[in-house]
């Protein structure tokens, strides 16, 4: 029972520790959301004010802390516990003598679970990354065009007025803020000008992991698609319908203006 308890600490602390990390995501996102935030923030001009709140490392730090702290954790209880059985097989070896087993070989063995974890989160790690880097580009190129577009300031505005706030039910993807003019989204980062939207249809991907409902917006002048996944087909259908119901209202407020 020692044994199985030593080599199956490491799964359940990362299992344990995720849970935590993503629990803790969840609520930086919320916190978001709300505008639960510092008063500094709020005083930064649109763009700054967005890509501090978009930005991948603002709401994923407690998994990156998490990936970082696993990674050195793991070696070093590998090599204190590893070693620690080593010198038992160094033993059972001297009682046995013509066991087969060599004893570094049967510590492997025994420890292929914590050593395969470590080569996961490292993986996790270097793709968490990579995938920062491009994101945070393709947030900074999304807040660029909507600033030369002189949207910005209005989508900041929105942002913080707007207390409509739809759960999509994805754990990975963050709920979906419906204001008087945009759509947000904290992860993926996303604002959404209603009057950009072109058409909007709700589809569906059939795979392995079962079938996962998500909207497909295509924006006016635009090559490039934005997909928002939803557990439920009932909500994306009520978004689909309000986005473009407001789409309709803000280009009639817009004519009358003019």
């Amino acid at each position: 029972m020692e044994m199985f308890d030593i080599v199956l600490f490491i799964p359940l602390f990362f299992l344990v520790s995720t849970f935590l990390a993503f629990t803790i995501r969840k609520r930086i996102i919320e916190k978001i959301m709300f505008v639960e935030i510092d008063e500094n923030l709020k005083d930064l001009i649109a763009w700054d004010f967005f890509y501090n709140i978009f930005k991948m490392e603002r709401s994923a730090k407690p998994v990156y802390y998490t990936e970082f702290f696993l990674l050195i954790l793991d070696p070093i209880y590998i090599l204190f516990a590893g070693y620690k059985e080593y010198l038992k097989e160094i033993e059972f070896i001297k009682e046995f003598p013509d066991f087969p087993m060599s004893p570094i070989s049967s510590v492997l063995i025994k420890f292929a679970i914590p050593i395969t974890i470590w080569f996961v989160i490292l993986l996790l790690l270097l793709f968490a990354l990579i995938m920062k880097k491009k994101e945070n580009k393709r947030i900074s190129e999304m807040l660029d065009n909507l600033e030369k577009s002189k949207l910005l300031n209005y989508a900041k505005e929105d942002f913080i007025n707007s207390d409509r706030i739809i759960g999509t039910g994805m754990a990975i993807q963050s709920d979906i803020k419906l204001g008087d003019k945009f759509l947000f989204s904290i992860y993926p980062a996303y604002i959404i000008p209603y009057s950009w939207i072109d058409n909007i249809k709700v589809d569906e991907i059939c795979g392995r992991g079962g079938r996962r409902i998500y909207l497909d917006f295509t924006l006016k002048e635009s090559d490039e698609s934005i997909k928002i996944f939803f557990a439920k087909e009932d909500v994306a259908e009520k978004i689909k319908d309000f986005s473009l119901k407001t789409k309709v209202k803000n280009n009639r407020e817009k004519i009358f203006k003019n």
